[in-house]
């Protein structure tokens, strides 16, 4: 009878072995989907204020478009940008540095 027991007992302990070796291959795969889940929220939500940020500009690019056909736009850039002037204006140039000025004095 002692045979028996001794067996019992190696089997009991077998089974608790590989219990407890399921439940931590078990609570390791768990921790790691927790982890993945938690970085593809937090993706998510730097891509949501990446997408909020992106149709803010696609507005305001949005209303510039509408207004690059307008010809008062579009002389206000050539002004701006192209220093073009109309016929009979005359342009001034300005110096802005204020070093060379009071170098001078």
């Amino acid at each position: 009878m002692k045979r028996k027991k001794g067996k019992k007992r190696i089997k009991v302990n077998r089974l608790r072995i590989v219990l407890v070796a399921i439940v931590i291959v078990l609570v390791v795969v768990a921790g790691f989907s927790i982890n993945n889940v938690i970085s593809l929220r937090n993706e998510q939500a730097q891509l949501k204020n990446t997408n909020a940020t992106l149709k803010e500009k696609k507005s305001q690019l949005q209303e510039e478009l509408k207004s690059v056909n307008d010809k008062n736009y579009i002389e206000e850039q050539a002004r701006i940008q192209l220093k073009l002037i109309k016929p009979g204006e005359v342009l001034y140039v300005l110096d802005d540095d204020d070093s060379s000025s009071s170098s001078n004095k």
